[in-house]
Parts: structure tokens; sequence; C-alpha cells
């Protein structure tokens, strides 16, 4: 059992022992039964101390990945996909051990830093202005401003805009009839009663959760998440086990094994230009994340906020155009391709779901405000959404082309990174050791904020040599500038 440990690292050597353990779990490579060396054995091949192994060991248990054993005396992997499943119906008391740095401080201070890194509140003291690469989001520039203040002014000179009205619970009936004819063109079938209008995407999660799952039971998400995203599972109180992303998104391969082992209720993915990785979940891991959910009676959580802002390859099905069987619930929003002040987004799933969010919304929420949605209607109506998203792509695949060359033009210093084919970030790696900490903190100093990789992992223990760069809301010369400045900051802490 080969374990590599990096001291330079700013991951905690017991959680790099711990992670390595566990891929090597996940993978098969260790099977069930396996024996692992004794803690002073391991130790004294790592060169660390005996607690340390003790640590990574009791991390591991705490995941029942592993158990300790007074006879045989040791400690042996308890993993194995042949186990039985067993489903589980409501909050079942004998369900396995789940993560538990989900509510733990660790987290707390991560969400914070992402937070000031998004808003752009300065860490540091800088003499210079800051240049902004952390926050994902469109230039206000791109917003279609002219569209909707002439469609606001249709709406309440024509008198069609009721200041005094309410809401149905389940949406303005026009822009349920607009997003209907908007799903069909992505070959998305849903009636008018299986569309729910909501304010934002995290706003639908947390009402999905709120009457699928109970606190204690899990879910799967992938990895690297948003802390963000994160959090609204942590206010659920719902355990999340994470899987791998790789290039070509879920690393399906492992679903199986961690379905068996840890009966999760609900499975959440972005499989179109996740977030923050950009990766697209090839066709074929659709078709099988699509059979396993089917196999195991998992409903599955797919967010499609970005899917439209494409720039090369073909355009893949989204999980719900491909759903056969009503498994899929599917999440959107426009607050990105008309603007955030129309705070207007949805989710379609089987009537039966949509008809239980409209009576917990209805209970919750005493009055929307409908501005926002007689705008969204509107805009989709008159042909405008196609036009804005046009407008984003052509400045952001503009803007990404720059990234790119910047990032492989920096002398003495190496990018390792895969060209995003839509969305508004890249995912880069450094080739070669840094301290996160050091370099964020120097970065600002030199006026530029970016999203440290580490971030997007939970309790911060991958990830330390990853970044996220974000060029929606950014002009070439601040890109150039931008990486400039990172790669300044990466040659002082070396």
């Amino acid at each position: 059992m080969k374990i590599e440990i990096n001291r330079n690292l700013n991951t905690r050597l017991y959680a790099q022992i711990k992670n390595s353990i566990r891929e090597k779990i996940l993978e098969g490579e260790l099977a069930d039964g396996f024996k692992l060396p004794p803690e002073r054995v391991l130790a004294k091949e790592l060169g660390v101390h005996r607690n340390t192994v003790i640590r990574a060991y009791e991390a591991l248990i705490e995941e029942d990945l592993i158990k300790s054993s007074i006879s045989p005396r040791g400690y042996f992997v308890t993993y194995s996909r042949q186990e039985d499943f067993r489903r589980v119906s409501g909050r079942n008391k004998s369900y396995p051990g789940a993560l538990s740095f989900m509510l733990k401080e660790e987290y707390l201070q991560m969400d914070t830093l992402f937070s000031q890194l998004f808003y752009n509140q300065d860490l540091s003291k800088s003499s210079r202005e800051m240049i902004s690469l952390a926050a994902d989001i469109i230039s206000p520039a791109l917003y279609p401003k002219e569209r909707l203040n002439q469609l606001l002014r249709e709406i309440t000179e024509k008198n069609s805009f009721d200041w005094f009205g309410f809401l149905p619970p389940q949406g303005l009936p026009e822009l349920i009839h607009s997003i209907q004819t908007l799903l069909s063109s992505r070959h998305i079938k849903a009636s008018t009663r299986e569309i729910q209008v909501v304010s934002e995407t995290y706003e639908a999660i947390q009402y999905v959760l709120k009457i699928l799952v109970s606190p204690c039971d899990t879910i799967i998400a992938e990895e690297p998440i948003s802390p963000d995203m994160l959090q609204a599972f942590q206010f659920s109180g719902v355990n999340v086990i994470t899987i791998p992303v790789d290039q070509e998104g879920m690393v399906t391969q492992y679903l199986e094994g961690l379905i068996v082992k840890y009966r999760p209720k609900l499975i959440y993915t972005i499989p179109t230009f996740h977030f923050p990785t950009s990766a697209v979940m090839s066709l074929s891991r659709r078709y099988e994340l699509l059979s396993i959910s089917y196999k195991y009676d998992i409903p599955i959580i797919e967010e499609d906020c970005d899917s439209v802002l494409r720039y090369e390859g073909p355009a893949l099905p989204s999980l719900k155009a491909l759903d056969t069987v009503g498994n899929v619930i599917y999440i959107n929003s426009f607050i990105g391709t008309i603007c955030p002040g129309v705070r207007t987004a949805y989710l379609t799933a089987p009537e039966k779901i949509i008809s239980k969010l409209s009576m917990i919304m209805e209970n919750t929420r005493m009055f929307v405000n409908p501005i926002g949605q007689y705008l969204t209607s509107r805009f989709i109506d008159s042909g405008y959404l196609e036009e804005s998203v046009d407008k984003i792509c052509t400045f952001t695949r503009s803007n990404r082309d720059c990234l790119c060359r910047a990032l492989l033009e920096t002398p003495d210093i190496r990018y390792d990174f895969s060209i995003p084919k839509g969305g508004t970030s890249l995912w880069c790696r450094v080739e070669e050791e840094i301290n996160p900490k050091e370099l964020l903190y120097k970065a600002h100093q030199l006026g530029v904020s970016y999203m440290p990789g580490n971030l997007f992992f939970p309790f911060r223990s991958k990830g330390d040599q990853y970044l996220r760069l974000c060029f929606g809301n950014s002009t070439h010369g601040e890109l150039i500038q931008g990486v400039a400045r990172i790669s300044e900051a990466i040659r002082q802490t070396r």
C-alpha cells in the first residue's frame, strides 16, 4: 500500500494519508477485509508521528470505511460494492456514520472567505485598484437594460400589471406557459402542472430538500462543490457524501458503491459546465447515472443554469431530456441570462412534487413580488432571451480566449487547465508547490482576487494547487493584468 505525502502542501499530513487510503478503498485497490498496516509501521514508513496515523485511521472509521478490531487485532477495510442494498423509507436510526465536518468551525471559516472574495472585500491592504477574478458574474454592461425598460413601460402603461394582486403560489400562469415553450425547445416535455417558479436555484433546492429528505438523511454530491451549495445542504441537516469529478463529469464508476454503502435519498449534479470545474458530463455517463438512479429509485437534482452559455462542441441533452421515468428534478434560472434583478428561476418535476412545493411556498411566502415574473415572461415571449444569450456568449468567449492566452504565455510558471467549452470560469492548476493561504494574501497585496481551489473541497482537505478564475465581468486588460499579478504573487511566495 503505497502512500505519498507532501510536507510542503497546506493540507495536513493526516488528511493526506486519509485521502490516499480513501481513494484506494473507493477504487477497489483495498478490498473489503484488507488489513491496514499497524500504526507504528505506517508511521515509520511515512516518517510521521504515530498520532498522525491514528488520526487518519479515526477519520476513516468515522466515514465507516474501515473498522478497528481487537480480535483479530488491527484496522480492517469495511467497504464493499457487494453489500446488500436495503431501501430506506423516512428517517432510519441505523444509518451508517456520515461525514461530520458539515457543521464544524472549519467549514464556517471557509464560507466566510468565499463570501469575502465574491464581494471583493479587502483581505489585506493594497495600494492598487483591485482586479476581481473571484466572482462568477456577468458584466452589468451585457444586461439588456433597454429591453427591460421597454417591457416595463409596456406592462405598466397598458394596465396589464396588477400592482395590488397576488400571484398563484405556483407562479405567474403566463410565465409558466413561457417556460413550458422554452423547455420544449430543449427537448424537455413538461405540462404546466409540472413547473414551479421560484426566485433562485438555492431556494428551489432548499424546498426540494424540505419535502424529500429528513435531517440526518444522506445525499450524494459532486466534488469539488460550491461552498454556497454545501451550506444549503447544511441548513437542511443532511449528510453529504462526495463523488469526484474529472474532465467527463461525475466519475459514475464510483456511484453504485457509494449508494450501496450510504443509502442516499438524492443525487445532486451539475452535468453541463460543472461548477467550479466547467466539466461536461459525457453522454455515456449521463445514461449510466440515469440507469443507476432507476435501479435504486434515487431521484436526481439537475442544475442546468449555464448550459446555454456554450462556445463550442455539441449541445448534449440534459438529464431531464433523457429521463424516461420521472426521476430527475430539473432546475434553471434567468438570473445569468436576463439579469439578477428579475430574481426568477424555476424547476420542473412530476406533478405530485410540484403540488407539494406550491403548498409549501404558499405557507412560507405570503407574497411574491410579481414584477420580475411579468418581465421574464414578456422577455421570453418577445424573443429577447436568445438575443441576450448570444450577446453574453460573444463577450465571454472572447474573454475566455484572452485569459487562456495570458496563462499559456506566462514566463517561468506553468498553468495546467482544460479550455472550458462554456460557462464563465476556468479551473486551473498551478504546476508547482504553493501555500494557498500565503498566495491568496500576496495576490491581494498586489491587487488581484481569485477563488482558491481548496474552498471547493469540504474541510479544505484538497485543492491547494488549484485556482478558479472567472472571466465574465472583466476587460481583456484586466484579465491580462490579473494573470500577471497572480504570477508575480506565485514568484514571491515560492
